[in-house]
């Protein structure tokens, strides 16, 4: 008489086997794309930046988090906004874009670019040495780190900020650059994709805060300058760093 109720027992226990089973790959699923995170993000960055320069368009104003494009930063006020949020958007595994753009006079930006091209090229036979001869290079600029893959700024690195800003105003005439470095994990284009868009959020926030655009240029040099030896796990740490250059006085 007990077989029965041992059948409606089992029946009983299917469907909550079954919900288990369904947490578990849910949990599975959700661990896996934490892992696989960054390297998403890089892929999708380094995929979006050929297209849009394949359109003729800005490549340094993009950024992701997960899936979803940011396009943040200064254009030229007459730049076609939709036309960037539409390339982006079409790039295979983007699944939103969101525009934080701020618009600024194309004469504005031109100085800039004079200075752009004076940039001296990046060595890549022995360790680079930073200038520190001005007080604004001398700021130490450590605790701006950024996770892997990542530009985005974290309260630390916007407090450090604020010395270089104080400087800056004080010298309106002042040109500098904003470097960004890697180290040598991941792809060359990997790291100098990713160095550009972290040298472009901390020139886009000194901009936010009343720096003039002609004043900071904005360049990434990814692993091409190290400062420390790159096969040494915790010296190579060191070449993962912002610095400040006084390109004019």
């Amino acid at each position: 008489m007990a077989f029965p109720a041992l059948a409606v027992g089992k029946q009983q226990l299917l469907p909550l086997a079954a919900l288990l089973l369904l947490v578990s790959v849910t949990v599975l699923t959700g661990i896996s794309l934490l892992i696989q995170q960054p390297a998403i993000e890089t892929d999708l960055l380094q995929r979006t930046r050929q297209a849009l320069a394949k359109a003729g368009l800005p490549t340094n104003i993009v950024h992701f988090s997960g899936r979803d494009g940011v396009l943040s930063g200064t254009i030229a006020s007459d730049a076609d906004v939709a036309q960037l949020q539409s390339v982006v958007s079409s790039v295979y595994g983007v699944r939103d874009v969101e525009v934080r753009l701020v618009p600024v006079k194309t004469e504005a930006a031109q100085p800039m670019t004079e200075v752009s091209a004076t940039l001296p090229s990046a060595p890549n036979d022995k360790l680079y040495s930073p200038s520190r001869k001005y007080p604004i290079e001398q700021i130490d600029l450590n605790v701006l780190q950024f996770e892997y893959a990542r530009a985005e700024l974290d309260a630390d690195g916007i407090s450090v900020l604020h010395k270089v800003i104080e400087i800056l105003r004080q010298h309106p005439s002042m040109v500098i650059e904003v470097s960004a470095h890697t180290d040598n994990d991941g792809t060359a284009l990997g790291n100098l994709t990713v160095s550009q868009a972290r040298a472009e959020e901390v020139r886009n926030y000194l901009l936010s805060q009343g720096v003039a655009t002609q004043q900071v240029v904005a360049q990434g040099y990814g692993s091409t300058r190290p400062v420390a030896d790159r096969n040494h796990i915790e010296e190579s740490a060191k070449n993962r760093r912002i610095d400040i250059t006084v390109l004019k006085e």
